[in-house]
């Protein structure tokens, strides 16, 4: 059994770094001495899991282009729209089989549950082809024994796959890597009967530690794992370490506790579930609940993450490559820009400022400067026909093309095009900081901010000089991060063009 570290009984004023030690001495360090051994030290559960999708979208594809080669052979002949119809069934064998839970870890660990979901899926998504092209009257053009063949081998292929990748995740675990990363809140027995049965199991499921506002100076051990603080800090720890799952262990009964606490961990992008007592525990229950997201535990679903893991890649993917297209194609105006600014203000192009971004971190945030150089310091907000502009700089403001540098920060990964705007650390209304005045403010930080929002485009751009202003704002913030979809960022987007022109807020 590993050695806890020597520090590791003190009461402990700085617990994240006690655990971040930890981490190096439980987790050993790969050699790469082998093909293997690189494979499992360069894998992260994130990557297996896009690696896992993407292979079993190419070997969908390879077998229907090598049942169309067979059957080409044999004599058959196929229209061109083969080719769109394999790829069709492809996708929707992605969209299917993620819906059907076959990319989570347990999943990977599974292949006989795993093959199962294959034929369910695979056999209705090919009879509903198969459907639509006999209603098509298509169903000549095709040939039925390469359509069989595809179904059969794809199956297969995708059974066979599954079989050497439970060994290969099975081995990844043993090295010491974890498929899940869970906080517990709620010291209690409960969390202790919890934390004893995960422990058991062999998922590679990894029990951050334990955090409750009860006693929290007291950082004890409860079932061999650490008690790390209050809320607070699990929301501080949250911002620097991915916490996949917090699991609540408090009694339903305590509602005014469980509703404070759920009002805290809303700050973070989490995914917040609760054990509902004893009988969430046994691996047959007589109830069904939401979510087994953890192997023989029963939670009960109370927040996810605004943005799935998926999404925020797609979003992602996007927003990086519409940012660098728009960089390449705006270049010539963003020069005239830089050369407007130094033949009317001395001082830099560009304006840096701090501003609290995603999970609560802090970033500077770039535009172009549109103020003198002698108050670029002031952290006063910016008011309409402010004396501290200069003209080029009032014409860059009223466009909004002092925000455009701000798509270095989203090729940087500090922002994303569309989310709430970031404001200033500590900026306030009146003599209240924002975070004093709106109660939901901090929710803002569950996902990046934007280069505009839904906010923006509602007509609540501009000045906060009012509380209604800054309420209103939140709530568009808040709506945008509880419906989101790329479709709202699109309208978002198209939106924001017109606001450029129309809008009367900007200054």
């Amino acid at each position: 059994m590993t050695e806890l570290p020597r520090d590791a009984e003190q009461s402990a004023s700085a617990p994240f770094e006690w655990l971040d030690e930890y981490d190096k001495i439980i987790i050993p360090p790969c050699r790469l001495g082998s093909l293997t051994d690189y494979l499992f030290a360069a894998t992260t559960r994130w990557r297996l899991i896009v690696f896992v999708q993407n292979l079993e979208m190419l070997l969908i594809l390879a077998v229907s282009f090598l049942a169309y080669f067979i059957a080409y052979y044999r004599g058959k002949v196929f229209p061109e729209s083969y080719a769109i119809c394999a790829a069709s069934i492809t996708i929707s064998c992605r969209f299917s089989f993620n819906q059907s839970g076959l990319y989570r870890m347990q999943a990977f660990l599974d292949p006989l549950r795993s093959f199962s979901i294959i034929i369910w899926r695979s056999t209705v998504l090919f009879v509903t082809f198969a459907a639509v092209a006999a209603f098509s009257h298509e169903v000549e053009a095709f040939s039925r024994e390469s359509y069989l063949l595809f179904y059969a081998a794809s199956i297969l292929m995708l059974g066979l796959e599954r079989s050497l990748l439970a060994r290969f995740v099975r081995e990844w675990i043993g090295r010491g890597h974890n498929t899940l990363s869970v906080a517990v809140v709620g010291a209690n027995q409960l969390a202790e009967k919890f934390i004893s049965k995960i422990l058991k199991n062999d998922y590679g499921i990894r029990i951050i530690g334990v955090f409750d506002d009860r006693n929290r100076d007291n950082f004890n051990y409860i079932a061999g794992t650490r008690k790390l603080g209050s809320i607070d800090d699990l929301i501080e720890y949250s911002k620097t370490h991915e916490v996949d799952t917090v699991v609540v262990t408090l009694p339903l009964d305590a509602s005014d506790r469980l509703q404070a606490v759920f009002r805290q961990l809303r700050q973070q992008p989490l995914n917040v579930r609760v054990l509902p007592g004893a009988i969430g525990l046994e691996r047959i229950s007589p109830i069904r609940l939401e979510h087994e997201e953890i192997p023989g535990v029963q939670l009960i679903s109370v927040m996810d993450r605004p943005i799935s893991e998926f999404s925020l890649l797609i979003k992602s993917i996007v927003e990086i490559l519409i940012a660098g297209c728009a960089l390449a194609v705006l270049s010539p105006l963003l020069l005239a820009c830089a050369i407007g600014i130094k033949l009317c203000s001395k001082g830099p192009v560009f304006f840096k400022q701090k501003r609290v971004g995603f999970k609560g971190r802090e970033f500077n945030i770039l535009k172009f400067r549109t103020m003198h150089l002698k108050d670029c310091g002031s952290e006063r907000p910016t008011m309409r026909n402010d004396p501290r502009t200069f003209h080029f700089g009032r014409l860059l403001r009223k466009f909004s093309i002092d925000e455009l540098p701000q798509l270095i920060n989203v090729l940087k990964g500090d922002m994303a095009l569309v989310g709430p705007r970031p404001h200033m650390i500590g900026q306030k209304i009146g003599h209240r900081t924002f975070s004093d005045a709106v109660a939901e403010y901090a929710d803002r930080q569950r996902v990046k901010p934007g280069i505009t929002g839904w906010a923006q485009v509602n007509g609540w751009r501009g000045p906060t000089e009012t509380m209604e202003q800054i309420e209103r704002r939140v709530e568009h913030d808040i709506y945008y991060i509880d419906n989101w979809s790329l479709t709202l960022d699109i309208v978002i987007l198209l939106r924001t063009g017109l606001c450029v022109f129309f809008g009367k807020n900007a200054f």
